[in-house]
């Protein structure tokens, strides 16, 4: 199996469009009425309009996916972020062997990570 992508069923999907590509940067590939295809890097996620918020879990403790975005400075994205009201999960950086990283929502409550590789 080669080339795996992400699934979304988000909320709203034109508050999520907007939310992915002008808050996070991601890049619009093609679009239909029921359906998004974008890109973070090299990696397809591909988004479909669903009707309810993501279910309420304990992050890294239930299980479940999370999108997880390599940054280059950590503390400087989550500032960004803050400035578009992203709501974080993490209220500073955690780290495990690998980095550092924050959990935060999108506009459905879907939660993904960002993460800074030790060097």
């Amino acid at each position: 199996m080669d080339n795996p992508s992400t699934l979304l069923i988000v909320q709203n999907l034109q508050q999520s469009k907007s939310f992915y590509l002008e808050i996070l940067g991601l890049t619009l590939v093609s679009e239909t009425d029921s359906c998004l295809k974008l890109l973070a890097g090299s990696h397809s996620i591909l988004m479909f309009q669903g009707t309810l918020p993501a279910l309420e879990y304990q992050h890294g403790y239930n299980a479940s996916s999370t999108l997880i975005f390599s940054v280059d400075n950590l503390d400087d994205k989550i500032v960004e972020l803050k400035s578009h009201s992203v709501e974080f999960i993490h209220q500073s950086p955690n780290q495990n062997d690998w980095g550092r990283y924050a959990a935060f929502k999108d506009p459905s409550g879907i939660v993904h990570e960002l993460f800074e590789i030790f060097s």
